[in-house]
């Protein structure tokens, strides 16, 4: 499907113009933040004010999904376009393959200068899937900071990780990693680029240094949902996982204690946004902002207290798997807010295309364009995954399959939104669960690895 050209073709235009001309892209994506942690989805109390700002300048995606709840899974999905089974990475425990054609790669062969900042591309894997530099840090510390780090490290094995960080604002490595992406914008505003910068934040721990970290003291936080009893209908590995996860029982979590990881969790997304503030106001500053694509997202979310859990885990509940997409690029509509469903391995071709590049046929997701036209049929189902376990999710039912388990997952979205009752065994959700389960080994079938195809004989 293609978008119209009175909606994009100067988008086009703009792309076939001399190197010096051609729209550059600048991705910026947080690690663990789920999808109602902005003001601009809904959330009461978080201040983002910058990231408020990209999604009025741009398109926010109100349902987008992850491929995997983890970082590996879901970066690899976002470079490739292609899912986890495809390009096999299943897990953090796996690298990509040097035969994925990844985004950094197709425009290195394009004449662009690919960099990364921050966690490495593929964290927690040292693989840099074609980028070109990693910028360097340089910055000088004060003496005794590599101590204080290490006393910081020994304090976070208590109290849930929620202990703020010692350091000042300025040593925060969000401040290092967003002043390298500014100073790469200073030094490159003359040539095509293309800047992915990984923040670590609001990953756990939950550490913000001041002042974010009393920016949410006392605040009314929305509620976490849950309830009494609800992991006896649950996978085994969640029970055990409230019983112990990254060494904490969270059974013993009191709601005191859930309020101060909240408001550190928080505290982590502010301090992000500030710098992606600066790092924002640096490209309008040196006249970038007009042609360069840029986006915000996600790896994947955080439990942050719903079904009692924490972190992220083996489970594929919405608090870990949507998680947020915007996407502000010349020629698309201001404040636009798209509720079709949407998966990050749509990403990359949306992006190609904006680029005025083409889509490798390898390629699994699709062109978000013309979804974002109008002029496109949206997706019936969502898909994650972890080796053996795999989720289909569509706007009415969620359905997580283990595979050779006499247990699963089955959630009817619209009477049940938070995902506190397993219809599993439910005989009254037979008919669901066998249409679930139908459109799960669909996609399977339909994405066997295009790499791979027979040959005929």
């Amino acid at each position: 499907m293609h978008v119209t050209r009175r909606q994009f073709g100067g988008l086009l235009a703009a792309a076939a113009q001399p190197p010096a001309e051609r729209l550059n892209l600048l991705v910026l994506t947080n690690d663990q933040h789920r999808a109602d942690s902005l003001a601009c989805t809904g959330n009461p109390v978080v201040k983002t004010p910058a990231v408020d700002r990209l999604a009025g300048q741009g398109v926010l995606f109100d349902s987008h999904f992850v491929q995997c709840p983890q970082c590996v899974p879901s970066r690899g999905a976002m470079h490739t376009g292609r899912y986890p089974h495809t390009n096999r990475t299943p897990s953090n425990l796996y690298r990509l393959s040097d035969r994925e054609d990844t985004l950094a790669m197709i425009l290195n062969r394009n004449g662009y200068l690919t960099a990364t900042t921050g966690e490495l591309p593929f964290a927690p894997t040292k693989f840099l899937g074609g980028f070109q530099q990693v910028l360097p840090g340089g910055e000088r510390m004060p003496d005794g900071f590599t101590a204080l780090k290490q006393q910081h490290a020994g304090n976070l094995k208590k109290n849930f990780q929620a202990v703020p960080a010692p350091w000042p604002e300025e040593l925060d490595e969000t401040a290092l990693f967003a002043g390298r992406a500014i100073s790469f914008l200073r030094d490159n505003r003359n040539q095509p680029f293309y800047l992915h910068v990984n923040f670590r934040r609001p990953h756990h721990p939950f550490d913000p240094p001041a002042p974010f970290d009393r920016m949410y003291e006392g605040a009314r936080f929305p509620p976490s949902h849950r309830r009494d009893g609800e992991m006896k209908d649950k996978p085994p590995a969640q029970q055990k996982s409230l019983e112990s996860s990254v060494g904490f029982d969270l059974r013993t979590m009191t709601t005191r204690d859930l309020d101060r990881i909240k408001s550190y969790y928080y505290g982590m997304i502010s301090l992000n946004d500030r710098y992606i503030g600066r790092i924002l106001d640096e490209l309008q500053h040196l006249g970038l902002d007009r042609r360069t694509i840029v986006v915000f997202n996600a790896d994947h979310g955080e439990m942050l207290g719903d079904h009692g859990l924490l972190f992220k885990g083996g489970y594929f509940y919405d608090e870990v798997v949507r998680v947020p997409l915007i996407l502000r690029a010349p020629g698309l509509p201001a404040g636009k807010r798209v509720a079709d469903l949407v998966e990050t391995v749509d990403l990359m071709p949306t992006l190609l295309q904006l680029l005025g590049l083409p889509v490798p046929e390898r390629v699994q997701g699709r062109s978000l364009l013309p979804i974002i036209a109008g002029t496109g049929r949206p997706t019936a189902a969502v898909h994650s995954e972890f080796p053996a376990t795999k989720m289909v999710r569509t706007r009415e039912w969620k359905l997580v399959h283990y595979v050779r388990a006499p247990y699963g997952e089955l959630y009817n979205l619209k009477e049940d939104p938070h995902e506190l009752y397993n219809r599993w065994s439910d005989p009254a959700c037979a008919s669901a669960k066998s249409e679930m389960l139908g459109r799960l080994a669909d996609w399977l079938i339909n994405t066997e690895d295009p790499l791979l195809a027979p040959q005929r004989a």
